[in-house]
């Protein structure tokens, strides 16, 4: 095998002095991404283990196995575009979740903690650097942990599940682990307080590194509308499937064809086949489905082999090169994996994960926050095998907001209940006049709520920032105007009506959907103006106390989407929830699971005091579990 050449993270040049490549970045690219960062080449000269303490860790830096990974994706690619309408079986392998005896080097006995006695502290192993002793539920995911065994790790909302996974990498500092954070922001957190041995990344940080760099040029291009689409992929002419079922047009065709594509690269399947194919109106009967399929399969093949190319004019999504990864089977280079809000992981992800049989991998997360099921995530906690373990103390809030928070997940019927701690006097109050957040269930919602406040005079931040918002309403006056628009995304469109349906039909657009109908609802110039108004939110993202400066907001809005995995001392929730409706009969309907897991994480992200707002509909709900007056709360 050829020499392994280390690589920068970022730009993947060529990297060879010691401290480029200890910190997996070049120079430049430390200097200009990454300065905030701990710099894990800091001690390389200083470092002298002695002679008794063992070997040091292996660094975190690629292995000889990633140059047989490269090589294993460039053959994929190789093999589906040579192939791409006789698609390759699929290699033999075992279910998405293997949880068969691994291969793993035996490793010495190590001291164990066991729970800890009422009134003890439990014991830790003398490697750790713990900063507080674990909870009896912590010492016994640390014990399970030094099993070996795959763990499941039910985490209810601020039960401090960051700082008991720090706790088992903290217990095995001569085993690499990486930690897949959901998003960016709680990868960067995590990187300032895990240990050296760990790598904090997500998964499409880690695909980029593998597959998504040589697709670099194609990320930043602009949307594609559904003529265009229909042009690239050679469909001029009106398909007729049949007597009796509807003429597709060349524009609806394309936008089904990308829908499909769509489908099949948030699954974990090897090909696109019929069941990626969305139902469409007019052809759920199985004559014209079938039809329908027949014909749509190899045109979003042929659009996936157009994606496969570094260049090309369809619109390359980063979901793209993290499907090309999980296609290659990639060996995660790590002797344990972390994998972090393992409710709301796709199915890609869950593929890469549970195909990693070398590795001990501990899924952790809360059931209850499953709420990104409309985007096709699974929740993994209840389908992943291991061994099953449960944080319940949070330490977020006291008992009151508990109360709050058990009563939703009864509603649900949730695998745990949550204990509040104690010395943290919350409070359910009727009225919240100068909350620091109001979390909303809907991006207009949220909107409606920043107009209010700004109008109130009280400084106001947005979650997300505004400027993506006021870039799109920008647009939007332009093309009303009928010149165009230099918005980098949206140029090759003609008219704001050709933005509209776009974004009401095609699968691309979707993320767009929700900021055209607050242009459409307010009006492009009145949103401009109170996103110039936004003051910035404070850098420390709501997790310490604000600074009091001219600077600071008064409130902080959010969807409950974007404010998981946040908390504010005093938070009132919006008023777009709505209550289950009523039935014909006159009885009330069950509520919808998936409402009920917004509201949980919604009152979850108070620590000293809620206003339940809109959420208040629950005390009228007749369910045996609803205390009978606002003080039972309390």
């Amino acid at each position: 095998m050829p020499e392994h050449v280390h690589r920068c993270g970022d730009c993947h040049r060529p990297i060879d002095d010691p401290a480029s490549i200890a910190r997996g970045y070049g120079p430049d690219c430390w200097r200009t991404n990454h300065a905030g960062e701990p710099d894990p080449a800091a001690t390389l000269t200083i470092r002298s283990p002695s002679p008794s303490a063992g070997p040091p860790p292996e660094p975190l830096t690629p292995t000889d196995d990633d140059q047989e990974q490269e090589q294993a994706t460039a053959d994929l690619l190789r093999r589906q575009r040579d192939t791409i309408t006789t698609p390759p079986e699929p290699p033999v392998m075992g279910p998405i979740f293997i949880c068969g005896p691994r291969t793993r080097t035996p490793r010495p006995p190590k001291p164990r903690p066991g729970p800890a006695p009422d009134g003890q502290l439990a014991l830790i192993p003398e490697t750790t650097t713990m900063t507080h002793p674990p909870t009896p539920e912590q010492a016994a995911a640390i014990e399970a942990f030094a099993t070996g065994d795959d763990l499941v790790i039910q985490a209810g909302a601020g039960t401090g599940k960051t700082s008991t996974l720090r706790m088992l990498a903290e217990t095995a500092p001569r085993r690499r682990g990486l930690y897949i954070a959901f998003n960016r922001a709680i990868a960067a957190d995590a990187k300032t307080s895990f240990p050296r041995n760990v790598e904090c990344s997500t998964a499409h940080s880690l695909a980029y590194r593998a597959v998504g760099f040589r697709y670099k040029d194609r990320l930043g291009a602009p949307r594609v509308p559904a003529r265009i689409a229909a042009e690239i992929l050679g469909i001029n002419e009106p398909i007729r499937l049949g007597d009796d079922v509807p003429i597709l047009a060349p524009q609806q065709a394309a936008r089904l064809v990308m829908k499909t594509v769509a489908h099949y690269t948030r699954s974990a399947d090897w090909d696109i086949d019929h069941h990626h194919v969305p139902k469409t109106i007019g052809f759920t009967d199985p004559a014209p489905r079938h039809a329908l399929t027949t014909t749509l399969v190899p045109l979003a093949r042929k659009a996936w082999n157009e994606l496969l190319q570094p260049v090309g004019r369809l619109k390359f999504e980063h979901d793209h090169y993290l499907k090309l990864w999980q296609l290659s089977y990639p060996t995660l280079p790590a002797d344990f994996v972390l994998f972090d809000e393992a409710q709301d992981a796709d199915p890609v992800i869950l593929s890469i994960v549970g195909n990693q049989p070398h590795a001990q991998r501990i899924v952790v997360g809360d059931s209850a926050q499953a709420i990104y099921e409309w985007r096709g995530a699974l929740n993994a906690m209840d389908k992943f095998p291991g061994q099953r373990l449960t944080l319940s103390r949070s330490f977020r809030f006291g008992p009151a907001i508990a109360t709050e928070a058990n009563r939703w997940l009864t509603l649900i019927d949730a695998p745990l209940r949550l204990t509040g701690h104690d010395p943290i006097p919350s409070r359910i109050v009727p009225e919240l006049l100068e909350p620091d957040a109001i979390l909303c269930r809907s991006n207009a919602g949220a909107m409606r709520e920043v107009m209010t406040s700004l109008a109130n005079g009280r400084r106001t931040a947005l979650v997300g920032g505004g400027e993506d918002i006021r870039r799109l309403a920008a647009a939007a006056v332009q093309l009303k105007a009928g010149a165009g628009c230099d918005h980098p995304e949206l140029f090759a469109f003609r008219s704001w009506s050709e933005v509209q349906d776009y974004v009401s039909m095609d699968e691309g657009g979707s993320d767009l959907k929700t900021m055209v109908g607050l242009i459409d609802d307010y009006g492009p110039d009145a949103l401009i103006a109170a996103i110039d108004r936004l003051t910035d939110e404070p850098s420390d993202r709501g997790r310490r106390p604000m600074a009091l400066t001219s600077a600071a907001p008064d409130v902080v809005v959010s969807t409950v989407h974007k404010a998981k995995g946040r908390e504010w001392p005093a938070v009132r929730i919006g008023e777009d929830f709505f209550p289950p409706k009523r039935r014909e009969d006159g009885t009330t309907a069950d509520p919808d699971p998936a409402e009920a897991r917004l509201a949980y994480v919604a009152v979850t992200r108070a620590r000293d005091t809620l206003d339940r707002g809109a959420l208040r509909w629950l005390d009228t709900y007749p369910h045996p579990n609803r205390p009978h007056t606002l003080q039972d709360q309390r």
